[in-house]
């Protein structure tokens, strides 16, 4: 495992990798794969990215290092010339110690009671990109556990069903770029992205 992503110190988006390359990555992610699982919601996203306070917010870290989980399981070869061009190959051998490594980030911010708290749509999304990440890399169990995961919180969210006016996006988890409109659009996304992969 790499040493940025041990399970010591405080949760940071540092833990995944070092801040510019991280900024490369993000874009990556959303030219090749939010266009695909259109998953979290950009312009927000972007706005919690360039604010230092969120950089160590465990939601938005878990969700930031799935998404480039799932991003370097998709798309190997891009974040590995962004990690030679900065000096920094000898980090991650291989691909696949990138996305475990992404995989402990992730855990590391959710931390270990993380269910029990109040399900948020941004979970749902975490678990999801947690859930590809892992198929992509041929852990089956693993996959289809997330994936599981993320379904159960949106039904609990109530996000399946576009009438039922009790959808609750938010929780106690529910980082500053959350706003109740983009969670209720996020949900549905997420209910439909899971409901498309499943058939």
């Amino acid at each position: 495992m790499s040493p940025i992503a041990s399970l010591g110190g405080p949760i940071h988006l540092s833990r995944i990798c070092p801040l510019p390359v991280l900024e490369l990555l993000v874009e990556d992610f959303f030219t090749y794969i939010h266009p695909l699982a259109p998953l979290p919601h950009e312009p927000s996203f972007y706005a919690a990215f360039r604010n230092p306070e969120k950089h160590s917010n465990p939601v938005f870290v878990a969700l930031t290092a799935s998404m480039i989980g799932v991003l370097v399981a998709s798309f190997p070869r891009r974040p590995r010339l962004h990690l030679k061009s900065q000096g920094l190959e000898h980090l991650f051998p291989r691909s696949v110690n990138f996305v475990d490594s992404c995989h402990q980030v992730a855990i590391a911010a959710r931390g270990l009671g993380y269910l029990d708290d109040k399900p948020s749509v941004f979970g749902g999304i975490t678990s999801y990109f947690l859930g590809l990440a892992s198929a992509y890399t041929h852990q089956w169990q693993r996959s289809r556990l997330y994936l599981a995961e993320s379904l159960s919180i949106v039904r609990v969210l109530g996000a399946h069903n576009t009438k039922d006016p009790s959808f609750s996006p938010g929780g106690t988890d529910t980082p500053a770029f959350a706003v109740d409109l983009i969670q209720k659009e996020l949900g549905r996304r997420l209910w439909w992205v899971i409901f498309i992969g499943v058939r």
